[in-house]
């Protein structure tokens, strides 16, 4: 699973409980649901590519994994 941030257009606020429902049940996992908007969650990949596909989803990301080298490695 992939940790995602949904934003909503803001034409669709006023249904933002009965959207973020539908994402559930599409498989989304939601960990947070602002009013302004922003959705966050995870769901797998088939998954992200159908929320994709919503017309009131402006925009979803994913999480990208950053690696930090310990501290006593060598500089790259």
């Amino acid at each position: 699973m992939k940790n995602i941030v949904i934003t909503i257009s803001e034409n669709y606020l006023n249904n933002l409980k009965s959207i973020a429902d539908l994402l559930r049940q599409e498989g989304l996992t939601i960990t947070n649901l602002y009013d302004f908007g922003v959705i966050t969650g995870c769901a797998e990949e088939i998954i992200i590519k159908k929320l994709r596909e919503h017309k009131e989803v402006i925009s979803l990301t994913e999480e990208k994994q950053a690696y930090i080298a310990p501290p006593d490695s060598e500089i790259q």
